[in-house]
Formats: structure tokens, C-alpha cells, sequence
């Protein structure tokens, strides 16, 4: 199965390529979303290898989730043509789900259900009709643990990128901006109660990266906390933030917000 969802993504890829390779912002797009796809591919190799209810399941199970993980965003290249022709509005998760629900290969729900609800709030998964509706109670658990496998591997590469690469860091950030190092009073409340921050407060570089770091708030396994602290992306993101953020006393005070976090939450195991 595992070898099947790579020919797949690496034909997404390439159909893709062979579309927008005129236009050399799409094409990069591309060729970024296809390495990101590996990187959080490798990062859920080390979760399934760490988590340890994971430790007795078959090797079937992990072969599956290690395909979901792979294919998390098997329709982002899809999106990516939908932007190179000035649409808007493509959800690469719900496409990818509903690709992967008619394909006979991957058409289990805990590989098409999970993708398709990856990149929402955990709640959209669960107020889900086709999740409500399995019957089967270890069935709908293992479609939440490999959602949260997928949600976690693909946090992990992000904050690692934006970590390692500040010449990627646009993608997240944004460009500079008027009131560089300004996080307005409803970013600071959210990111103080310690939840995740709304996007809808990305006003500029500072503001975005607070969002960033609230997701550790939605981090579910303590693997994938101890993965980031491995690859140092945490330090250096509180480090970048502590540089950016005008407003030190915020600054210190939400440092110590996700220092605590880290320390206290319990992660899942």
C-alpha cells in the first residue's frame, strides 16, 4: 500500500508541474509541498516508531498509518492549479479525502477521513456525520489516533521549516509590514489562555509566528513534543519571537506560557 500512495503523490506532483511550469511561483509551490510531503513523512516514521500505544499494533495498522500520513496532502498540488488559475477557495484536505474514498486501494476511512479533516479544527472532525456514524467504537478511535498522528507530523515539519529556513520563513510570516513586532490585544489574550490563536489575527510577522507557537496547544502526543525539542525548533522559535515582539513584557509572559505548556500539558503517549 505504502508503494502505491507514493506513485500516487509522485503523479499528483507531476501532473501538477506539468501544468503551472510556466509560472515560476507555482512551480516552486509545487516542488516545496512535494518535499514537505516527505519531511512529514519522515516526521510520522518517528512518531509511529515512538508512540508507544502504537508499539502493539500490526504491521498492517502501521503500514496504514504511515500511508495516511504520506498522503495528507495528495490534493495540495490540485490546489495549486486551482491558484494558477486564480481560483480560490480549494480545501486540498476535503479533495483529498474525497480522492481517496473512491479509490479502491485507499478507500479505508481511517486513511480518507483523517486527511480530510487535517488541517480543521479537531472538532469539525468529530461533529463529522461519517465519523458519528461508525458503529464501531476501535474504528472510530484509530480514525481520531491517525488524524491526530497526521495533525502532529505535519506540525512537526512546519515548525521545523520555519525554525532551520529563514528563507522560508515568508511562506509562514508573510513580507515585513507596517507595525513590524505589534500583536493585537485579542492575539495576546488567546495566546495567554494558552489556546490556539485564531489566523484570522495574522496582521504581520510577529502576530503570525505567535499563532504558530499557540500550536503547540494542539500538539496531541508528547513524541512529537520531544521530536521538536530534538531538532531544536521550539528554542528557536521562542528565540525568533523574543526578537521580533515589541511588546517585551507580552513577550516574556507568553514564553513562559508555552515553556509551561510543554512542562505541564498532558500530552498523549
Amino acid at each position: 500500500m505504502l508503494e502505491k500512495a507514493y506513485e500516487l503523490l509522485r503523479e499528483q506532483y507531476h501532473a501538477c508541474c506539468d501544468i503551472v511550469n510556466n509560472v515560476g511561483y507555482c512551480l516552486h509551490f509545487a516542488q516545496e509541498k512535494w518535499r514537505h510531503s516527505m519531511q512529514v513523512a519522515g516526521a510520522g516514521n518517528y512518531l509511529v516508531r515512538h508512540i508507544e500505544a502504537l508499539k502493539d499494533k500490526s504491521g498492517e495498522y502501521i503500514e496504514l498509518v504511515r500511508t495516511a500520513v504520506l498522503l495528507h496532502d495528495v490534493c495540495r498540488f490540485a490546489e495549486i492549479v486551482h491558484l494558477y488559475h486564480g481560483e480560490k477557495g480549494y480545501d486540498h484536505g476535503v479533495a483529498g479525502g474525497e480522492l481517496l474514498k473512491n479509490m479502491p486501494r485507499f478507500m479505508d476511512i481511517r486513511i480518507w477521513l483523517p486527511i480530510k479533516h487535517h488541517g480543521h479544527m479537531i472538532e469539525e472532525l468529530y461533529a463529522d456525520d461519517e465519523y458519528q456514524n461508525i458503529s464501531n467504537k476501535k474504528l472510530q478511535k484509530e480514525v481520531e489516533e491517525i488524524c491526530f498522528i497526521i495533525r502532529d507530523a505535519d506540525k512537526i515539519a512546519n515548525l521545523h521549516m520555519l525554525a532551520e529556513e529563514p528563507n522560508m520563513r515568508s511562506l509562514f510570516l508573510g513580507e515585513e509590514k507596517v507595525k513590524e513586532g505589534f500583536v493585537s490585544d485579542e492575539a495576546k489574550k488567546e495566546a495567554l489562555e494558552g489556546i490556539v490563536v485564531g489566523r484570522e489575527h495574522r496582521c504581520n510577522r510577529t502576530s503570525s509566528l505567535v499563532t504558530y507557537l499557540s500550536w503547540y496547544a494542539d500538539i496531541n502526543y508528547h513524541a512529537a513534543i520531544d521530536y521538536c525539542r530534538k531538532l531544536g525548533a521550539t528554542d528557536k522559535l521562542l528565540s525568533l519571537f523574543n526578537q521580533l515582539c515589541s511588546d517585551k513584557e507580552f513577550a516574556n509572559r507568553y514564553t513562559e506560557v508555552v515553556r509551561k505548556m510543554l512542562k505541564e500539558k498532558a500530552y498523549l503517549s
